[in-house]
């Protein structure tokens, strides 16, 4: 549907204000496909976040640092989020013995357990994405790298 049918909008100012437009109300939809669907799962988007980041180190661990600068929500508490993770048995917390002040991250059996459950349970998420071909799906990734750009 158009975003002007969404809004109820006749019509934008300029093509840049109805992208902007378009770009903030499909974030918004996005989320709300996002949140019931990790909640369901007992997660936050962000906890999944921290949880493939640290899956994708195992099984080295990862550093605060890491985590952070590899979050797609950059303004999260990876503190508060890696608490949680402990607090549900997912990952554990260490001082780094070659540089104590470093704090090292590990996935558990039961972490990994979590992600193949949400892993089994994706392709019902990225249906909603299936209405765009392959190659569109790739164009509009471009697109929107290149607006970041």
């Amino acid at each position: 549907m158009r975003i002007e049918d969404e809004i109820n909008q006749k019509e934008f100012k300029d093509d840049y204000r109805r992208l902007m437009a378009n770009l903030l109300f499909t974030n918004n939809w996005l989320n709300q496909q996002l949140i019931p669907f990790f909640r369901d799962l007992g997660l936050t988007l962000q906890q999944h976040n921290v949880l493939a980041i640290v899956r994708g180190q195992n099984p080295e661990p990862a550093c605060f640092g890491d985590i952070q600068n590899r979050m797609v929500d950059r303004n999260s508490n990876v503190t508060r989020l890696i608490d949680k993770l402990i607090e549900k048995g997912y990952v554990t917390r260490d001082i780094c013995q070659a540089n104590r002040r470093m704090i090292e991250v590990r996935i558990t059996e039961k972490g990994l357990k979590k992600l193949q459950e949400v892993d089994a349970r994706f392709p019902e998420l990225l249906a909603h994405f299936h209405k765009l071909s392959k190659e569109e799906a790739v164009m509009a990734s471009n697109l929107l790298d290149k607006l970041r750009g």
